[in-house]
Order: structure tokens, then C-alpha cells, then sequence
């Protein structure tokens, strides 16, 4: 029995020490009947100790946690259900299921239960504020005699449960004009599921084009050279960026801009893969996620897993991560969740989006974080460079939420 402790409690040492006085009192002044009276004072906790340790109740507990995976904001339901299997016993028992720091104060409840065998629901909820996984349990069992004056307690079960907190996800709006485009542009989207090997859309060549995208087939029977525009139709349609990088925020916790930018990726990536479209996430470390061949309705659950153990990274640039070719795919559009930049993670963006046909930034907004005046400069003269460069920058200040700012962001590709 792991935990195993026991003892008196503040009134069963009262009596004790009143109870022995009183005795020794009497003992000393002759006076027999009052002497008694002492040693049944006394006798009251000794007898109140034997009882919770000779009659415990012999205890297992339930626990199961609805839903076992939500978003931050959202509240889970945690029931237990008690079973005592000793016939008899006496208790007044008080339990504690223990939580995580995150996830608030432990729970506490109590229960009063005579002779018998007795099975006892009980409940709590919690509110997420935090994302990440956690455990809940062990539950911690408090039993005490009938009179208070003695207790003992112990682990109920060793069983923890699990919960996991995805990010807080946002109802976006997709761009109108199916921005997601396929890999050469020219094309509406492949859906997960719905590319094999023998659906490959063709155009007619062009100036530019390599001789290994040539249709042979397609272009005997046209009499003209015709190009594929899906070599691998698997390439994500929309490649989103998620700057992870530690140094690159502002604040810390579920309030940090790191926060915010996952929540926001997270957000997009799920609505891309509810309408069945192609989408990657690339990280400061490298590729966070990317879908499986054949997958379809299994992606945006494992999405949310990928993005929930996505832990900040110690890297000072996004130019690492940008640095191999292949690292955006063949997709044509890309959005990007950045924290502070600096010139040389400004050049890495533009270097790595010179074949994309749109290219969207949200970015933290210094002067509104109020950040000293050589960051304000560097990360706006960062900024200036991006959009000189053809990308469509919107920034997002501490009141501005990922609904709005992602508003800003389509509402100003439209006007372009």
C-alpha cells in the first residue's frame, strides 16, 4: 500500500494530553474516579487509531475523463467511482485526486459511509488553460474513525488517466478563389484521398519546363509537348510556417505569442483538412507534420497530437529550417506564424518563397508589446523587407485575437 501514514489528529492529541494530565492530576491528589475519567479521555484516540487501522475500507476506484482530448478553453468532465468491498467498516473518508499545477488545484471531496459494502460516484470538471499532455491521479484516500480523532491514509489505485490539451482552434475563413492551389499553380486542389498514380492533370508546355515532367502518352495523343502538374500529387497544397523558436516570443505560457501563433496553425491546418485539402507544417527544428499517403480522416486528429508535444526550440533563426529546398514542398501558397524577426530570418523567408505564388505572414506587433526600441526597429525593419518582397504581412497586438488578425490577413490578400 503505497503512501501508508497514520496518526492523531488535532483533537484526538488534545484529548491525549488533557486526558494524561488529568489522570496524572488525579493520581497526585488522590482522587480515583476523576483518575478514571483521565484514562477513558485517553483510551478515546488509542481506540480511535486501532479502529482506522484494523477496519479500513477496502477501496478501488474508476476514473475516466470525458473528452480525453479538447482544446485550451474547453472543460473536461473527470468521474470516479468509488467501491468499498469490506464488509465492515466505519469511515469518514476524504479523497483527493491529484492534478497537475496546469490544470489547477487538486480535487477534494468527502464521503461518510457505515457498516457495509457501498459503491459511490463522484465528479469534477476542469477547465484547460494550458496546452500539453497530463496526468491525472493518483487518487489519495484520508480515512478517519467515527469520533475525528484519529485518521490514516494511503493511495487508492495506481491508475492515472490521461488528458490531452490541443491548441484553442478558431473558426477561419478560407480565401475565396481556392488559394490552396496544387503544386504547379494552374490547378485546383488534390484532396487527400482522391490522387493515384494514374490522376495527373496535363497543361501544354511551357519555356521553363523540364524535359522529366513531359506527358509522353498525354502529348502523342495531342500532337503537342503537354507537361504534368502534379508529379507527386502528395506535396502539400499549402505549406504553413510555425515559428517555434524560444527567443522569437514574447511572454510565456498559454498568454505567450508562442501560443498564439500554434493556435493559429493549428486553426488553419485543421479547417485545410476538413475540406480535404493538402497541408504541412514546417517548425524552427524541421518538419512538424505532413499527411500520409491515403490518409484522410485520421489527419487532423494526429495534426492535433503533432502540434499539442510541439515544445519551443532553441534555434536563433528560421534560416536552419529553411535552408533545405525541399523543406516547403511544391506547394504554392504558404502562411506563416512568426514571432520577432530579424533581417537575416527576413532574407531566409524571401529566399525560400521565391517560387510561391502567394505568401502570407502574421507577426507579432513590437510597438503594441511595447518591446525596447532596437527590437521595435529590427523586427519592423524585417517586416518592411518581407513585404517589399511581395509577401502579405499583418500583424497582431496582445487584445488582437487569431479570428481577427487571420480577418485582417485574407481581407487584405483580397484587396491585392
Amino acid at each position: 500500500m503505497q503512501g501508508f501514514r497514520f496518526g492523531l489528529t488535532g483533537r484526538g492529541l488534545t484529548m491525549s494530553v488533557f486526558g494524561g494530565l488529568i489522570a496524572a492530576g488525579a493520581a497526585m491528589m488522590g482522587e480515583p474516579d476523576l483518575a478514571w475519567v483521565g484514562v477513558f479521555i485517553v483510551s478515546l484516540p488509542v481506540l480511535g487509531l486501532v479502529t482506522v487501522l484494523a477496519l479500513p475500507p477496502r477501496l478501488t476506484c474508476e476514473r475516466s475523463v470525458v473528452p480525453d482530448s479538447l482544446p485550451v478553453g474547453d472543460v473536461a468532465r473527470v468521474r470516479l467511482l468509488v467501491t468499498s468491498s469490506r464488509t465492515v467498516s466505519f469511515s469518514a473518508l476524504g479523497f483527493r485526486d491529484r492534478l497537475p499545477e496546469a490544470l489547477g488545484r487538486d480535487a477534494t471531496f468527502g464521503l461518510v459511509r457505515g457498516l457495509g459494502r457501498w459503491r459511490q460516484a463522484a465528479g469534477y470538471n476542469i477547465t484547460t488553460k494550458q496546452r500539453g499532455h497530463f496526468r491525472i491521479g493518483p487518487l489519495l484516500v484520508r480515512n478517519s474513525d467515527a469520533f475525528g480523532v484519529a485518521w490514516r491514509s494511503w493511495q487508492a489505485t495506481e491508475h492515472i488517466t490521461s488528458l490531452r490539451v490541443t491548441p484553442r482552434l478558431w473558426p477561419l475563413t478560407l480565401p475565396r478563389g481556392g488559394r490552396a492551389s496544387g503544386a504547379s499553380g494552374d490547378a485546383t486542389p488534390q484532396r487527400i484521398g482522391n490522387a493515384g498514380a494514374d490522376d495527373v492533370l496535363v497543361r501544354e508546355h511551357r519555356h521553363g519546363d523540364g524535359m522529366r515532367r513531359v506527358h509522353w502518352r498525354m502529348s502523342a495523343k495531342r500532337g503537342e509537348l503537354m507537361v504534368r502538374l502534379e508529379e507527386q500529387p502528395w506535396d502539400p497544397a499549402m505549406t504553413i510556417i510555425v515559428d517555434t523558436r524560444s527567443t522569437a516570443h514574447i511572454g510565456s505560457g498559454p498568454e505567450s505569442t508562442l501560443e498564439w501563433v500554434l493556435s493559429l496553425c493549428a486553426s488553419l491546418a485543421t479547417e485545410l483538412l476538413r475540406d480535404r485539402l493538402r497541408v504541412g507544417l514546417l517548425g524552427s527544428d524541421g518538419v512538424i507534420f505532413r499527411p500520409v499517403n491515403g490518409e484522410s480522416t485520421g489527419a487532423a486528429s494526429r495534426l492535433l497530437a503533432t502540434v499539442t508535444d510541439v515544445e519551443p526550440s532553441g534555434r536563433s533563426s528560421l534560416e536552419d529550417c529553411l535552408a533545405d529546398p525541399d523543406a516547403l514542398g511544391t506547394a504554392r501558397t504558404v502562411v506563416a506564424g512568426l514571432g520577432l524577426l530579424h533581417s537575416r530570418d527576413a532574407a531566409a523567408l524571401v529566399a525560400a518563397t521565391t517560387r510561391v505564388a502567394d505568401i502570407d505572414a502574421l507577426v507579432p506587433d513590437a510597438r503594441a508589446f511595447r518591446l525596447p526600441v532596437e527590437m521595435v526597429v529590427a523586427h519592423e525593419e524585417a517586416c518592411r523587407l518581407l513585404t517589399t518582397s511581395g509577401w502579405n504581412v499583418v500583424t497582431f497586438g496582445p487584445d488582437i485575437s487569431v479570428t481577427q488578425a487571420w480577418s485582417r490577413l485574407v481581407a487584405q490578400r483580397e484587396a491585392r
